[in-house]
């Protein structure tokens, strides 16, 4: 049963998006003599933490102290924006824990178990720490490399090109495959393009067909060239220009100034971007130069490749995936085939 309990946190910590950022994705359930009594996961940054829902779910309190507590993550034992939920698990007198994964933060990393343990808290890990990892890849690597999680995506047609020549808008792939696309953006805490994909699709970045937030958009315009009335200006969602020459606010929009030997290379950039404005994590949906910029300097954690199978045409081909080790998954959308590849 416990493996069972175990499935059900990660299910309920994936009910979490990037309204959760900077913060990790948990889910935490309540089990009495092989029932579950209550289930929370965390929502958003600055709210409840699952353990705190999970508890608040309870309609019998008095079985909440002879109840096992699973839980995704380590739990907290700092004072951040909520209080730590070893207090509240101490408190409750929950005497017994099963914990997925450590928490890679190092306000926690082992504190919270260990705090537990002074406490008579009986807590074991789950056998397998990869799965409660997995669901939290962007915050573990924040943590680890203080940099945000890179993802590529783009979208090319069966003969292997991105975009028609000369450069227009053109659907490649389905319906189903944007209402996926837009599931991918509404996993990112940003989303970002380059200074010809700006001009050429004037495209709006947001997330309009799949429920959840929309990411901070973010342009490549080094020379501060683009016109004010493309959509990425229109105050519907903040924007985050990089930029050789200016920093400063005007609305939503955000300029960077980004250093000469960083625009160049994108780790120091996405360092940057981490440290100055938070970003956690960052969809890519550029066209084919920045794409194969992110690839060739091995700087990306996944990638989607979207293949529209009944589109044939010449014109840009799409970016060229380098010749290393991939981890690669397929799935059909459709008529479209989409393939996920992992370092």
């Amino acid at each position: 049963m416990e493996q069972v309990f175990l499935r059900r946190c990660v299910e309920l910590a994936l009910k979490g998006d990037s309204r959760t950022f900077p913060n990790p994705k948990v889910g935490a359930l309540l089990v009495y003599k092989n029932t579950i009594i209550g289930e929370g996961y965390h929502a958003f940054s600055g709210g409840p933490h699952a353990e705190v829902n999970a508890v608040a779910s309870v309609r019998d309190k008095s079985l909440i102290s002879g109840s096992t507590l699973y839980v995704s993550l380590e739990p907290c034992n700092h004072h951040g924006k909520t209080p730590p939920c070893t207090e509240l698990i101490i408190k409750e007198n929950i005497r017994n824990i099963v914990v997925g994964c450590t928490d890679p933060n190092p306000l926690v990393a082992g504190k919270g178990v260990a705090m537990l343990r002074e406490h008579g808290v009986s807590v074991v890990y789950a056998q397998d720490s990869a799965p409660f990892e997995r669901i939290n890849a962007p915050f573990f690597i924040n943590q680890h490399e203080k940099r945000p999680f890179i993802t590529l995506k783009w979208a090319e047609s069966a003969d292997g090109f991105i975009a028609p020549f000369p450069p227009a808008p053109y659907p490649i792939t389905g319906q189903e495959s944007l209402v996926f696309s837009h599931a991918l953006r509404q996993q990112h805490h940003a989303i970002m393009i380059g200074k010809n994909t700006a001009l050429i699709d004037n495209p709006r970045l947001t997330n309009r067909y799949f429920p959840g937030n929309s990411p901070i958009r973010i342009v490549w315009d080094r020379k501060l060239s683009l016109p004010s009335t493309l959509h990425l200006f229109d105050n519907a969602s903040p924007t985050i220009v990089l930029n050789d020459s200016f920093s400063g606010e005007k609305g939503l929009v955000r300029f960077l100034k980004i250093p000469e030997e960083a625009s160049n290379d994108l780790s120091l950039t996405g360092q940057i971007l981490y440290k100055e404005c938070g970003i956690c994590s960052i969809l890519v949906e550029g066209g084919t130069h920045l794409l194969n910029q992110f690839i060739q300097q091995e700087y990306f954690d996944e990638m989607w490749r979207f293949v529209g199978i009944p589109h044939l045409f010449k014109g840009i081909p799409a970016p060229k995936l380098k010749d290393i080790t991939y981890t690669v998954s397929e799935r059909v959308k459709g008529f479209d085939r989409i393939y996920h590849y992992q370092k």
